[in-house]
């Protein structure tokens, strides 16, 4: 068993809150407000913003390699043109994301990664990127093979099945197992802990949405 498996191994109860959230229940079935769903667009375009200021940041760190394929990894997943699709049908505007301040959850995430990069080590900071990318594309493959009566939410699944992004999501496994590989045992654990904690905030992330929560 690799790295990633055996850490997604330990928080396959974490992970599976994921899955069994009512913001993903309510978007499968087509019962969530979009409100709420137009909430968390806003929300995850700032993580977003922040998630791509963080592969060019962790980058400079790396071997010339890793930091390759992490940089083209943060040009090449297609998820800024789905989202700009999604923001156009529910009316979000640039003055919505610039007025709009970030969430306590959002600023929490945000603040992990950011420390995992600058207090703990560029290869926890890359293991703390991963569940981003793993969990959407394992949630998008699941849903995508149902249909919600909305289509933009069935949208919103497919586009973490296709193809593109299923293709990110391995090249993002691959280096994170490649530089657990060359890493030292503390470095490692230091990765996993990282994964773990990256792991709950997606989760907490669901229900930061679905509550809208505010300062």
């Amino acid at each position: 068993m690799n790295y990633t498996d055996q850490w997604h191994q330990a928080v396959l109860p974490t992970w599976q809150a994921s899955f069994d959230h009512p913001f993903i229940t309510a978007l499968h079935d087509g019962t969530l407000p979009e409100d709420t769903f137009r909430y968390y667009l806003i929300q995850d375009h700032h993580y977003l913003t922040a998630f791509a200021a963080l592969h060019e940041a962790i980058a400079e760190h790396l071997p010339a390699d890793q930091a390759q394929v992490l940089l083209a990894l943060n040009e090449g997943s297609g998820e800024d043109t789905i989202r700009d699709k999604m923001h156009a049908e529910l009316g979000i505007t640039a003055t919505d994301f610039a007025t709009t301040p970030v969430a306590p959850t959002a600023y929490a995430y945000i603040s992990h990664m950011y420390y995992q990069l600058n207090e703990v080590n560029p290869q926890a900071a890359v293991a703390g990127l991963l569940p981003c990318y793993w969990l959407y594309a394992q949630i998008g493959a699941h849903l995508a093979k149902l249909t919600s009566p909305k289509p933009l939410y069935q949208a919103f699944f497919d586009a973490y099945a296709s193809d593109d992004f299923t293709t990110s999501t391995n090249q993002m496994l691959d280096l994170v197992n490649q530089t657990a590989a060359a890493s030292s045992p503390d470095v490692q654990t230091q990765m996993a802990t990282a994964f773990k904690r990256s792991a709950v905030y997606e989760s907490h992330f669901w229900q930061m949405a679905y509550q809208k929560e505010r300062w």
